[in-house]
């Protein structure tokens, strides 16, 4: 009985992650010495998410997309909980990932020129495309996709993490 109210505050404090900043209350992971939570990709074409930490647990998704960016929520040993584009999440060993600078690109958005309010547009970007991150400026993202290189906002991404402030935590 002693472990329900740890049960309960963990399941609540999940369920308020899933709306919560991604970069809010990051911490320093035990296990890889990274801040949790953070974006990584994956880094084969054919990844297996599973229901739980370990190959002893069913296949919940595979993925087909090599560099779709995941945020990790939690990590357990060499299994890390992840959170992909969709909203579901699924465990999978660490060497499915790697540090990455892709995101997806959340609603049509405008590509511009560069960082300034006047840029012109010079591409249109839809729902699901992704994007090469090659760094943020405040609001805005510098980005790469199909040969196109320019600015987008990045309230229109998922996978750009905003300012974040790192904490020290013992536990992953």
């Amino acid at each position: 009985m002693k472990r329900a109210p740890l049960v309960l505050a963990t399941l609540l404090a999940l369920a308020g992650a899933a709306f919560a900043d991604p970069g809010a209350d990051a911490r320093i992971s035990r296990f890889s010495g990274k801040p949790v939570p953070r974006f990584e990709t994956l880094r084969w074409a054919e990844v297996n998410g599973r229901t739980g930490p370990s190959l002893d647990y069913p296949i919940a998704w595979k993925y087909n997309r090599k560099g779709l960016p995941v945020q990790v929520l939690k990590e357990s040993g060499e299994w890390y909980r992840v959170r992909d584009p969709s909203g579901d999440e699924v465990w999978v060993h660490k060497r499915m990932l790697e540090d990455g600078n892709t995101a997806i690109v959340t609603r049509t958005a405008v590509m511009t020129s560069d960082s300034t309010k006047s840029a012109p547009g010079i591409a249109e970007l839809g729902k699901g495309v992704q994007v090469l991150v090659t760094r943020c400026d405040g609001d805005l993202c510098e980005v790469e996709a199909a040969g196109y290189r320019g600015w987008i906002a990045r309230s229109s991404l998922w996978g750009a993490l905003p300012p974040e402030t790192v904490q020290i935590a013992t536990n992953g």
